[in-house]
């Protein structure tokens, strides 16, 4: 009788084994777990895309930078000053607010 029950408590054991084996590990917390659904894939892209531009901007800067302080105090102002130029033709402004008040006028406008 004790060789049958210690065959049914191996049995048992035994039986539970590859059930365990089915269940779903909890997700591991280190970052290198794949997302499970399609959003959390593009979360997961935009974010990565995210840092990429990030860290590209940084070295962009970075390198800028270092050419500027490379230059001379003539070249920087020069360099200061097309910056601004550049900002204003951004804006749309080619010609400053004083030159245009009182500037000539342009008959052909």
């Amino acid at each position: 009788m004790p060789i049958h029950r210690t065959l049914l408590a191996l049995t048992i054991l035994a039986a539970t084994l590859p059930a365990e084996a089915q269940r779903r590990r909890p997700p591991r917390n280190d970052g290198s777990q794949a997302p499970r659904t399609v959003e959390e894939s593009i979360k997961a892209a935009e974010e990565k895309e995210r840092e990429r531009e990030a860290e590209l901007r940084m070295g962009w800067n970075d390198a800028q930078d270092h050419h500027f302080r490379n230059q001379d105090k003539a070249t920087r102002k020069r360099m200061r000053q097309n910056e601004r130029r550049r900002k204003r033709m951004q804006q749309g402004r080619q010609v400053p607010w004083w030159r245009r008040i009182f500037g000539r006028k342009n008959r052909y406008r």
